[in-house]
């Protein structure tokens, strides 16, 4: 099944507004479609320079995270984890 233009869309502005809350200084993301399980790739500043970090993602849970208050609650918590050493604002 092949992804849409739409899903894609709302898929980085799910991204976007987790890595904003998230309070990450400088990054930058990429949101790649896969068989299963999404991957959302980001890049982010970290005191020596730049780290890179793989974020596997439910699909339905990362389109549905901008309405769903716990499924954005979850993905901020595992996502908080996972991007500890970026830089905060």
């Amino acid at each position: 099944m092949s992804t849409s233009i739409v899903e894609l869309a709302t898929a980085k502005e799910a991204v976007f507004a987790l890595l904003d809350e998230l309070g990450i200084e400088a990054y930058l993301f990429e949101v790649e479609p896969r068989e299963g399980q999404w991957e959302v790739r980001v890049e982010c500043a970290i005191k020596p320079g730049w780290e890179s970090v793989m974020l596997p993602v439910d699909k339905f849970k990362l389109l549905t995270s901008r309405e769903d208050a716990a499924v954005h609650a979850e993905l901020l918590a595992a996502w908080r984890e996972r991007l500890a050493a970026c830089k905060k604002r």
